[in-house]
């Protein structure tokens, strides 16, 4: 992981007034990026809806920072898995508010522990599913 590139992250988003905090995530901070990976970012909104040209102009100047392409997953509206491994491998660029997000953090964890038993069932009844169609084929 690139502290420079950290940090070049952080001095354009803390910037943001509608930004609470920020995260970076994915392949970019386990070390299993590609050259055509591109670089995960996760933020929290004061003011939940964003504007596309708002979210768009963000994105361009956070590719144009990364020289790759991004993707911004806005926290308010994740769903409880992809909250669940932002907060679990991601890293934080910054927070304006370490109380809010602390609580958000419970919130989510409590979200994620509600949703887990569905999260397997669907993911048990894929599998079968997937076992039934090649022994079916095959």
């Amino acid at each position: 992981m690139d502290k420079e590139l950290l940090d070049r992250f952080k001095a354009f988003l803390i910037k943001k007034d509608n930004i609470v905090f920020a995260y970076v995530f994915g392949s970019f901070v386990s070390g299993t990026q590609t050259k055509d990976s591109d670089v995960d970012f996760a933020v929290y909104l004061s003011k939940v809806d964003i504007d596309a040209a708002e979210y768009l102009g963000m994105k361009v100047e956070l590719m144009d920072i990364a020289k790759r392409d991004v993707d911004i997953v806005i926290l308010n509206s994740a769903n409880p898995l992809v909250k669940n491994e932002i907060f679990g491998s991601g890293v934080r660029l910054f927070s304006k508010d370490e109380e809010l997000e602390s609580d958000f953090i419970v919130k989510s964890l409590f979200e994620y522990e509600d949703m887990k038993k569905y999260y397997k069932l669907s993911y048990d009844t894929m599998i079968e599913r997937l076992r039934k169609e090649v022994s079916d084929n095959g």
